[in-house]
């Protein structure tokens, strides 16, 4: 009965690591744990127990964590103005590569820039990327 209070504990710990830490870490050797408990329960030997909490811990981390982080990895979220990236304005105002100008897209005035060369008025050029408020114009 001892080690039914040890895996709690190292379940309850483990649960509290990973709500600090958010690394996906800590979080499946609460589920070994919990599989230990289970065994414990069952009156399963200390070392059978163990081995469980060690192969259940071990199998979360390999395969179940990489599939879990990649559900909750969202290091970039696209918004409505990423959908302008690669699309094709008019230079309204000149653009140099010291003085930002200004492009129309969708009806909205945007301030641009550019990293490589000057664009006159009525020229085509490309957003490639925003930083901002600003769009980086390239080109075609």
């Amino acid at each position: 009965m001892v080690w039914f209070w040890i895996y709690l504990c190292v379940m309850v710990i483990s649960i509290i690591v990973e709500v600090s830490t958010v690394d996906l870490t800590s979080f499946w050797f609460a589920i070994g744990a919990l599989a230990a408990l289970i065994a414990d329960l069952c009156n399963a030997p200390v070392w059978l127990s163990l081995t469980i909490f060690s192969i259940v811990s071990i199998i979360c981390i390999i395969f179940l964590r990489p599939i879990v982080k990649k559900k909750f990895d969202s290091a970039t979220i696209p918004t409505n103005a990423d959908s302008a990236i690669g699309k094709i304005v008019i230079v309204s105002t000149k653009i140099t590569l010291d003085h930002p100008g200004e492009v129309k897209y969708e009806g909205i005035v945007w301030t641009a820039v550019t990293e490589k060369q000057t664009f006159e008025v009525g020229e085509k050029v490309k957003i490639i990327r925003i930083e901002g408020n600003k769009l980086i114009v390239e080109s075609i």
